[in-house]
Order: structure tokens, then C-alpha cells, then sequence
């Protein structure tokens, strides 16, 4: 079974999409063969020998020769280029494979349970031969070398699907091994422990189709991106002269080395509008050259030369700080009008802030008005990608 786990994000790849394709089919069909041979030679010895525990493990390979199967097909399907339909490409098809890897491996799972329940309950001695046990101890040898090619080809290419591949050979080493312990002590102690170790196979194979399913959800539905990975570009932004703040950097996950991302960025009010977007041009360009990330940046005018308006935002971000110093403030501006001044600026609030967005309002708004009474605050909040805005008109609350 193909075990999903996530990689870690690494700079731009230095492979093309042909050269990874073809790795990815290559590898594939190693898989592909190598399964199915051990897959016939298990069930012929199990059934010769009447081992459930053996036909599990033949099963167990029967899955990982269909993990391969959907494996080819994926690398074949997620390297398509976009087109009309599909503007961001193809490659989150890797997770949809996984899903129905997990949906096969879940309904095998459940069959030699129920086998192994069987046999549990009217027990038979398996009848053990030196061809039992050679089949075993090559199964083992085969997937010890297996997992070693999976590692140095996952290496070339960056392939979740293969490191996860590789992880999945290695178990299956585990379980070959625990299965040889299993029935040698049965022989020994004359135990009739076949079904019980069915059963263990079954379950093993049950939670590794969990396992999957679980963690391909996660990326279908969206989780948050590597913490490292996001350091790593907003250091490049607030490195570069002429950017005074950053914030809403969202970057999204269309599938193996195909990611999307979008930011934005204060710079000053008062310098020339080509040269803040050359700027910003040339942060996208090295974004994608550095990251292999498609960034599209929103330029945030502050107005730096407004003494007034930079002793609010000092004031209110020390006002905001004592709440909570894990909170951000950003895009802070006043407006002026003859019956009170308006302060306008967003919060960005942390997943563990327990006071709900209404209780920050009214705390912030009532320690402004200590400072000055007639004073109105405006403060759109962000948790996650979560936003309520308040309505300069009317007042009212908009979330989206």
C-alpha cells in the first residue's frame, strides 16, 4: 500500500516534467512487476498450504501491483499541461489515485479480516514446508532492495507518491518478518496461530488504507503550507528596498511542484507607481526562479510622511500588542471628518486566540477611546483565511 505522505518543499526542481514523467512510469513498472510475481508466488503457497496469514500477505501485494497500476496512470494524467478547463494543470490527480489506492486497499482489508475470523474460529495447523519459508525470506530480500531503488529514484525526482512507495516497501519488510517469527513459533509449540496472524495482516493493511485516505483529504481539502517555506519567501520580500510590510501570503497547492501564491506588500504612498511595480515584477520573477512559485503580488500604498497617522498606528499597535503580541496589524490609515476620526486597519489573529472577533473590537475600540473619546475604529479580522470586514458606511460586519 502506498503510504501518502507529505514532502517537504524543496527549490525549484531541476528536472523537467518529461524526464520526471519517465522516471515515474520506469519506477512504476518495476513496481508493477515485481508485486505481481510475488503476489503469484504467495498465493500459490498459501493456498498449497492452507496459510490465511500467507494469502494476507499475497493480497498485501496485490495491492501495492494496484497502488502501481494507479501510480502509472497518475504520473501519465498529473504531467498533462493545463488547459481551458483545468488553467492551474493536472498534477492534483496524484492525490485523487491515492483516494482510490485507499478506497482497494480498504475493501482487501475488510475481506481477509473476515477470512481471518473464520479461521480463528475453527483453527487448522498450516502445513509448513522449506518452500514456505524460502518464499518469506525472498519476499523479504526483494523488498529490502526495492525500498533502496525507490529511495534513489524518489531522490531524482521529488515524487511523493514514491517516497511514499519506498516507506511502504519497508513495512512490508517488517511484516514479512514478523509473519516468518509468527509461524516458526507456531511450528514449533505446535500453536495453531495462522488465523491470528491473518488477522494482524488484515489490520495492519486496514489502518495503512486509513492512513491514506486521511492524509490525501488533507490535501484536497487544503492545509497550510510549509512554515519554513513561507519564512524563506518573506525574508526575499522584506529584503528588497522600498517594501516597508507584508502580509496575506497565501500560497496554494495544485499538486506536486505546482504551486500558486499570492501577497501583498506596502511601499510608499508617495513614490512613483512604475517604480513600486517594477519592484514588485521583479520579486515574482525571482519567486518563481528561486521557488518555483507563480506569486502575484497586490501593492498597499502607506502614506509614510503623515506624523499623525504614524503616532496612531504606534499607539494602537501597542494597544493591540498587550492583548495579544501574536497578533499583526497592517494597511492602518485614519480619515478625518468634522465629528471624529476614523481608524481604518486589519488584524491578522492567531488559531489559539480565544476572545471572538466581536470582544477584540469592542477592547481595542475602548482603549482607543481613553486616548481620544471621539474616535471610531474600523478593524477587519483575518484568522486563517477568514475575513470580517467592518463597512465604512453602514457599520456592519461582512464576512468572507
Amino acid at each position: 500500500m502506498v503510504w501518502f505522505m507529505r514532502n517537504k518543499f524543496k527549490v525549484q526542481s531541476t528536472i523537467s516534467t518529461d524526464m520526471r514523467t519517465q522516471i515515474g512510469v520506469k519506477v512504476s513498472i518495476v513496481g508493477l512487476a515485481v508485486n505481481l510475481g510475488l503476489f503469484a508466488l504467495k498465493i500459490m503457497v498459501g493456498f498449497l498450504s492452507g496459510s490465511i496469514a500467507m494469502v494476507a500477505d499475497a493480497v498485501n501485494n496485490l495491492s501495492d501491483f494496484a497502488s502501481a497500476i494507479i501510480v502509472l496512470i497518475s504520473f501519465k494524467i498529473s504531467s498533462r499541461p493545463a488547459d481551458h478547463k483545468h488553467p492551474f494543470g493536472h498534477a492534483r490527480f496524484e492525490y485523487i489515485a491515492s483516494a482510490i489506492v485507499a478506497m482497494f486497499i480498504l475493501f482487501l482489508g475488510f475481506e481477509l479480516g473476515k477470512s481471518s475470523i473464520k479461521k480463528i474460529i475453527k483453527p487448522t495447523l498450516v502445513s509448513v514446508s522449506w518452500f514456505f519459508y524460502a518464499t518469506l525470506i525472498l519476499s523479504i530480500l526483494v523488498k529490502i532492495a526495492l525500498y533502496y531503488y525507490y529511495v534513489r529514484q524518489s531522490k531524482k525526482i521529488d515524487s511523493i507518491v514514491i517516497k511514499a512507495t519506498a516507506k511502504d516497501s519497508l513495512s512490508d519488510v517488517f511484516v514479512n518478518l514478523g509473519l516468518l517469527i509468527a509461524i516458526l513459533l507456531g511450528k514449533i509449540f505446535g500453536l495453531a496461530i495462522d488465523g491470528y496472524a491473518g488477522m494482524l495482516m488484515s489490520i495492519f493493511i486496514i489502518y495503512s488504507g486509513i492512513s491514506i485516505l486521511r492524509q490525501t483529504a488533507d490535501h484536497i481539502l487544503g492545509q497550510r503550507p510549509d512554515l519554513h517555506l513561507k519564512q524563506m519567501i518573506k525574508q526575499l520580500i522584506l529584503e528588497k528596498p522600498g517594501i516597508y510590510g507584508l502580509h496575506d501570503l497565501i500560497i496554494h497547492d495544485y499538486g506536486v511542484d505546482n504551486y500558486f501564491a499570492t501577497a501583498h506588500v506596502e511601499v510608499d504612498a508617495a513614490q512613483d507607481i512604475m517604480d513600486s511595480h517594477d519592484i514588485l515584477d521583479q520579486i515574482e520573477r525571482e519567486v518563481a526562479v528561486r521557488f518555483n512559485i507563480n506569486l502575484v503580488l497586490h501593492m498597499d500604498p502607506i502614506d509614510l510622511d503623515n506624523p499623525e497617522q504614524n503616532r496612531w498606528e504606534i499607539l494602537v499597535d501597542k494597544l493591540v500588542s498587550s492583548i495579544d503580541s501574536h497578533i499583526s496589524m497592517h494597511d492602518f490609515r485614519i480619515q478625518k471628518s468634522e465629528q471624529q476620526l476614523q481608524l481604518i486597519f486589519d488584524l491578522d489573529v492567531p488559531d489559539n486566540q480565544l476572545w471572538s472577533n466581536e470582544e477584540l473590537r469592542a477592547e481595542i475600540e475602548r482603549s482607543v477611546r481613553k486616548i481620544e473619546p471621539n474616535t471610531q475604529c474600523f478593524i477587519t479580522i483575518d484568522r486563517n483565511y477568514t475575513t470580517e470586514t467592518v463597512d465604512l458606511i453602514t457599520g456592519d460586519v461582512q464576512q468572507s
